[in-house]
């Protein structure tokens, strides 16, 4: 037991007197605190117990999520917020002198490092090369392209001799065919899936001419995407775009009628060609910054979009585009 003097207030040592200190009985670091009641040890099995449940849950979400991406973008921003949680759980380890769960933490940290590294220095697969077309099938009077494709660029253009004409490379072999619904001609061109997080995929490259006889409806799904669709020729009915992180131009004519153009991209440029004579109202959801005030487009007095004066034509495009983050930009001429 330790001692301590307590002099006397006017300078007189006198008697001394002791004056036990505290002596520490808690735990000073590790994972295993001693127990004399049992209720520490309790504590000490439902930490155990809750590490075990973190670890597998952790553990399921990384295999789940790492089946499914299929390229070096979404593989980083997977890695971002898989770091951010573990160097959350290695400053709470800290806080509380678990050992253990700062492991664990650093452990996700090293993962999300690691991950997009092997992933960027590992040689892509072979590509695969189509090409197809095929002729307008008896009696279609309208036609419709539906576009699945894990990621890449894609043209879309006039100038087929039939139906369609494409020219497709991929890496996995893709598939091109023709349905029809009635008097609707359906074209599919996809690819089929490629996931793995150790295994790199290279990215689609698709050119795609269509017929002017027919009029289109175009739908494109994909993932990063770089798209140039130039359906300036074309009789466009419909217009649908749902894409991951891209870079999207859409070229449009002279509307005859009110034709509906659904751009979604989770983030990144997008960029919208009609003519200066085209009746056109926009609407954006999302952040982005937008050029539509030097186009001289305006946006009424309680409208949720933006519009051109009206002309005197029939035809107008009702623009929406669905963006996270990025620049949406109109160009008249």
């Amino acid at each position: 037991m330790s001692e301590r003097a307590v002099p006397d207030r006017a300078g007189d040592p006198g008697p001394v007197g002791t004056r036990p200190l505290p002596v520490a009985t808690g735990p000073t670091g590790g994972d295993a605190p001693p127990s004399a009641d049992g209720s520490v040890a309790a504590g000490a099995g439902a930490y155990w117990t809750g590490m075990v449940a973190l670890a597998v849950g952790l553990a399921a979400i990384m295999a789940t999520l790492a089946v499914h991406v299929t390229s070096v973008v979404q593989t980083v921003l997977l890695a971002i917020p898989l770091a951010l949680v573990g160097a959350g759980l290695e400053r709470l380890g800290k806080s509380v002198r678990r050992s253990s769960l700062r492991a664990l933490g650093g452990l996700l940290v090293l993962v999300a490092v690691v991950a997009p590294v092997v992933l960027s220095l590992s040689a892509p697969g072979p590509a695969v090369n189509v090409a197809e077309g095929a002729p307008v099938p008896a009696g279609a009077d309208q036609a419709l392209l539906r576009v699945a494709l894990g990621g890449g660029q894609l043209r879309v253009g006039p100038g087929a001799t039939g139906l369609y004409d494409v020219q497709l490379r991929s890496p996995a072999t893709p598939a091109a065919g023709v349905s029809t619904s009635g008097s609707v001609a359906m074209v599919d061109l996809r690819v089929p899936g490629q996931h793995g997080l150790l295994a790199r995929n290279r990215g689609s490259d698709w050119s795609a001419r269509l017929s002017t006889s027919l009029p289109w409806r175009v739908e494109v799904e994909a993932g990063a995407l770089t798209a140039d669709l130039d359906l300036r020729d074309l009789d466009v009915r419909a217009v649908g775009v749902d894409a991951g992180i891209s870079r999207l131009a859409v070229r449009l004519g002279q509307p005859v009628r009110q034709v509906p153009v659904d751009l979604q991209v989770s983030a990144g440029l997008v960029d919208l060609y009609v003519p200066r004579s085209a009746d056109l109202e926009i609407r954006v959801d999302g952040l982005a910054l937008n050029n539509f005030g030097a186009e001289a487009l305006s946006r009424p007095k309680g409208a949720t979009g933006w519009r051109t004066r009206s002309t005197a034509g029939p035809g107008r495009y009702l623009v929406t585009v669905r963006i996270s983050a990025g620049r949406v930009r109109v160009h008249r001429g």
